[in-house]
């Protein structure tokens, strides 16, 4: 049996290794793009979005939920997530450098742990960032979006980083097209899932992030028909079953790295 205090020694050196060399990949300054994108878009509607659309008053908040509910919930967060997580092994196998790690006495779990876990961070440190800078452009038209919205949106961009990650990590492990099957995933099954009425909808992390936060975002708007709220479970529900549908898949990768025999090609 491996000893845990030496996947969790082994974990945070490989973190201190992969978070160093991560921000030198061409991957680092595609996501800073990608995660500067919802701050530009809030500011130009702060500035040039009239007072109103269609009888819907646009402030400071509903700016705020417009962009982070469809732009950051819906696609920054998981591409950033599984473009950025997705190579926590895949990286190695792909460079031909994983059976280097894997002759040394070291429990393969931790190679992943401390992978994904700089992978994490840096998801982590883009996506909210993202977002409180939408926040503080929102906050250029009053009323701005309230502390409640704001902790709300937070918890869920920080809930789906975490689920996104660690789900593309694992399927990188899995899978040679590990990428594809992920982004598959995340913008097919998801896009078409999460937006058709029915009990299919709670097989998505998106149905699950919109309870976290569909309460306050219902509430930056005049319109009740911002987003459907029949049949919603509670954000505390939904942030168990994330919890524990993430935690589900760490165990798995960490089980299935562990044995998987790595084939390279040739």
């Amino acid at each position: 049996m491996v000893n845990p205090l030496l996947i969790a020694r082994t974990a945070a050196l490989v973190y201190r290794m992969q978070f160093a060399s991560i921000f030198g990949s061409k991957r680092v300054l595609a996501a800073l793009v990608l995660a500067a994108i919802p701050p530009l878009l809030g500011a130009l509607g702060s500035k040039l979005m009239p007072e109103s659309v269609e009888g819907q008053e646009m402030t400071g908040a509903a700016i705020f939920a417009v962009f982070g509910w469809f732009l950051s919930l819906n696609f920054v967060v998981p591409m950033l997530s599984v473009s950025i997580a997705v190579g926590a092994i895949a990286d190695e196998v792909e460079s031909r450098t994983i059976t280097y790690p894997f002759t040394r006495p070291i429990p393969r779990s931790g190679l992943l742990l401390g992978r994904w876990l700089a992978s994490l961070t840096l998801i982590l440190a883009l996506t909210l960032g993202s977002l409180g800078a939408l926040a503080l452009v929102s906050n250029w038209r009053s009323p701005g979006p309230s502390r409640e919205l704001i902790t709300a949106m937070m918890t869920a961009t920080a809930i789906g980083a975490l689920v996104y990650s660690v789900g593309a990590a694992v399927v990188g492990a899995q899978f040679k097209r590990g990428l594809i099957i992920a982004l598959a995933y995340a913008f097919a099954f998801e896009l078409l899932v999460a937006n058709i009425p029915g009990s299919g909808q709670t097989l998505t992390v998106q149905y699950h992030l919109r309870a976290i936060v569909v309460d306050e975002a219902v509430l930056a708007f005049d319109d009740p028909g911002f987003v459907r709220t029949e049949s919603m479970i509670g954000a505390a529900a939904s942030l168990r079953k994330l919890a524990l549908i993430a935690g589900g898949l760490l165990v798995y990768g960490c089980w299935r790295v562990s044995r998987k025999q790595f084939v390279l090609s040739s």
